[in-house]
């Protein structure tokens, strides 16, 4: 299921916060990223999400962006935007602090939640927090 399906408040938060960074690409992937799993810590109060690229979006165009900014040869199309960063760990301002991670061709893979007691139980069935 669609992330922004379970937390459509906390996910256009965050769209904001990538927007303010000048982070469309990761704007663009919260509106279509799926969740994959999910476990929260009850001593840390962490959340952390992990994720998996959602169906509209192309991993093929994610991997010619990403091979591109390596210098492979790719065709690379003068209207594209600037490919995303691999392997990134970025700090979204929050009110729970959150942070992103990429995987390897920039698609997001997880998101951790410093403050996630409120996001666990908001994603209910999909919670460990369930009994």
């Amino acid at each position: 299921m669609r992330l922004i399906e379970l937390l459509p408040n906390f996910i256009a938060e965050l769209q904001l916060s990538c927007e303010q960074l000048g982070r469309p690409d990761l704007t663009a992937q919260l509106e279509t990223v799926e969740l994959d799993n999910n476990t929260y810590s009850v001593e840390t109060r962490v959340a952390q999400l992990k994720l998996r690229p959602g169906a509209d979006k192309s991993d093929a165009q994610l991997r010619q962006r990403a091979a591109a900014d390596h210098g492979d040869p790719v065709e690379h199309n003068a209207t594209t935007h600037e490919p995303p960063a691999a392997n990134e760990h970025v700090t979204l301002r929050h009110r729970y602090g959150v942070h992103a991670e990429t995987d390897n061709i920039g698609r997001l893979r997880r998101l951790v939640v410093a403050q996630g007691t409120d996001i666990a139980e908001a994603l209910g069935r999909f919670s460990p927090l369930r009994q």
